[in-house]
């Protein structure tokens, strides 16, 4: 898988995919979510397979990807006519490396005339427990210029609240999985609430990650959610049908 991934980047293959993300009481569009897939036909695999699914990448293939990521979905989204909307780029593992993390970002900003408030780093949960020492710096760093740092797929491993205060996080985003038991499931219903509700009293923003139902969309928005993404709002799309999404 990683030397197929190396020919897609040397082929230039590689692709984005866009999720738009809604605000939960207004029903308006207010960020994008940016994916990384590349075409793979083998062994009944997706046509495109998201960047979170390879379980490890060489370094200096990560660099290369990473860096590809954030120049590529930051030229979209400085082309976007709405410049309201937020851009969400996921980080892997292997891109936590402080000075070279700051140094993309700041290259793509630079390049492409993103303002950093229209950034958002998202961090899978799962990465915060193994960061690299210098990882708290750089995230530092990103929030002292205006870059947003939003916690992806809080509850997938069920891990403590105390993941809040390991980086200096402006919003959160609650995992699929935390969602499959709404609106009937009690226990459910308590843990989603118990999570939005600490998550404000710590001034963070609450997204709602696989919100595919109208009844998971309302028990959501009166339990406080800020955004949602799912398929009740939007499949991921190509950036071509993401421009047309935005004429709407």
């Amino acid at each position: 898988m990683q030397a197929e991934l190396r020919r897609a980047v040397a082929r230039e293959a590689l692709v984005l995919d866009f999720q738009p993300r809604h605000d939960m009481k207004t029903g308006s569009l207010c960020a994008v979510e940016a994916t990384l897939g590349w075409p793979f036909r083998r062994l009944g695999a997706p046509s495109h397979l998201p960047m979170p699914a390879i379980p490890t990448i060489e370094r200096g293939l990560s660099s290369l990807l990473s860096a590809w990521i954030f120049r590529t979905a930051c030229a979209e989204a400085a082309g976007w006519e709405r410049h309201d909307l937020r851009l969400s780029v996921k980080l892997v593992a292997t891109q936590l490396r402080a000075e070279e993390l700051c140094l993309q970002i700041a290259a793509a900003l630079d390049a492409t005339g993103l303002a950093p408030e229209r950034l958002e780093l998202s961090i899978p949960e799962n990465l915060v427990f193994s960061l690299e020492d210098d990882a708290d710096i750089a995230f530092a760093s990103l929030r002292d210029i205006g870059v947003h740092l939003l916690l992806d797929e809080f509850g997938h491993i069920f891990a403590s609240l105390t993941a809040l205060r390991a980086i200096p996080l402006t919003a959160l985003k609650v995992d699929r999985v935390m969602l499959r038991g709404l609106p009937v499931d009690e226990d459910s219903l308590t843990i989603v609430r118990a999570v939005i509700d600490s998550s404000h009293m710590l001034g963070l923003r609450v997204c709602a990650d696989g919100v595919d139902t109208e009844a998971q969309r309302a028990t959501l928005q009166k339990l406080g959610v800020d955004d949602g993404q799912g398929s009740v709002f939007s499949a991921p799309m190509s950036a071509g049908d993401l421009g047309s999404y935005l004429q709407r």
